[in-house]
């Protein structure tokens, strides 16, 4: 009987009120778009790993070391077929790092201070900077669109070159090749070796 009085004391609550209905449909919504926002949240941000883009970045860098350095090889070997007694000639050149570009930039600064005052009298000064560069692009023509502009480049570092000449066997003509090759990229003389070419 005890319970049956207990029972009759306590009361089911009535129909709760609406702004309850209303703050538990945007909970269940809310969780519902952040569910969704991370499931279609483009992944290629996160699937490639630090480590894969360091090493397209090294094919980049080999490629571009390779691609200046078959300019700088065809360049050489027309200059130096054009010397007496060397006859045919084949160039090789081995570059240590490209040629290092800086652009131009629209750089546009911005500072503002803020003066703070406590109750006891001391002020203190904020200063915040802020700088936003923009890089300068050059239309070069309806085709290939707009280049950044190269305010400075630097000159690849040449680490050594050999030439292989069909008058490599000449004393004079080698010295020649070897003093032409030095004078074009102010190279020292152990960086730079002259060779007879089988014939």
């Amino acid at each position: 009987m005890a319970l049956d009085e207990r029972l009759k004391g306590w009361r089911l609550p009535g129909k709760p009120p609406w702004y309850l209905w209303v703050a538990i449909g945007l909970l269940v919504l809310g969780s519902v778009f952040l569910s969704l926002g991370h499931m279609l949240e483009p992944k290629s941000r996160n699937q490639v790993p630090h480590a894969s883009n360091q090493v397209l970045e090294g094919q980049n860098r080999e490629s571009e070391l390779f691609t200046f350095a078959r300019a700088l090889e065809v360049e050489l070997q027309a200059i130096l077929e054009q010397v007496e007694g060397a006859g045919k000639v084949k160039v090789s050149v081995s570059l240590s790092s490209t040629p290092l570009k800086q652009y131009a930039t629209n750089t546009r600064a911005t500072k503002r201070s803020t003066e703070e005052k406590d109750k006891g009298g001391a002020t203190r000064v904020t200063t915040e900077t802020n700088e936003d560069g923009q890089l300068v692009l050059a239309r070069t023509s309806a085709i290939q669109g707009e280049e950044p502009v190269v305010v400075r480049e630097s000159k690849p570092q040449i680490q050594g070159v050999i030439v292989v000449a069909e008058g490599g066997n000449d004393p004079l003509v080698r010295s020649r090749l070897t003093e032409a090759v030095q004078t074009l990229w102010g190279l020292a003389p152990h960086q730079v070796q002259v060779l007879p070419m089988r014939k």
